[in-house]
């Protein structure tokens, strides 16, 4: 298995379970904003997964500790957080007044959802960057040698 598929199920997984732990206050808004729970429960966690895939592309030969994999974790965090905070402007914010509303909604998914995600995105980067020093046999390691980062 790529590395870069293995950061993709990882970074989902501690995303959804990141989710979960705000999933109530996003159960009370989804019906606000006019759209299923479900999207709102499994957004984030797309959004993470496309994130980590675009930026452990190369990480079997870019990456060679666990720092380095916290970095790119945090991009996927910031990202993720970037892109769900539009994606809810647009979804609840009217017309008239789209940049105060887009201001408060960044505000209150920052306070409510920022802590467990990013919790969540710098578990799945120390995971990654663990497999990744060690250098496990089921991983295909493209385009880096074998040899264990030191």
């Amino acid at each position: 298995m790529p590395v870069a598929v293995f950061a993709t199920m990882v970074f989902g997984i501690c995303c959804l379970l990141g989710v979960g732990l705000v999933e109530v206050v996003m159960r009370d808004f989804a019906p606000e904003a006019g759209v299923p729970t479900w999207v709102f429960i499994i957004a984030p966690a797309l959004l993470s997964m496309l994130f980590a895939l675009l930026l452990y592309r190369k990480a079997a030969s870019e990456i060679s500790g666990i720092r380095q994999s916290l970095s790119r974790a945090l991009t996927v965090a910031i990202l993720t957080w970037l892109v769900l905070s539009i994606y809810v402007s647009a979804l609840w914010c009217p017309g008239y007044r789209a940049v105060s509303c887009a201001r408060d909604v960044v505000l209150v998914t920052t306070v409510i959802g920022g802590g467990p995600l990013l919790l969540a995105a710098l578990i799945a980067g120390t995971v990654v960057g663990i497999v990744l020093k060690r250098r496990v046999d089921w991983l295909s390691y493209k385009g880096a040698s074998r040899k264990a980062a030191e």
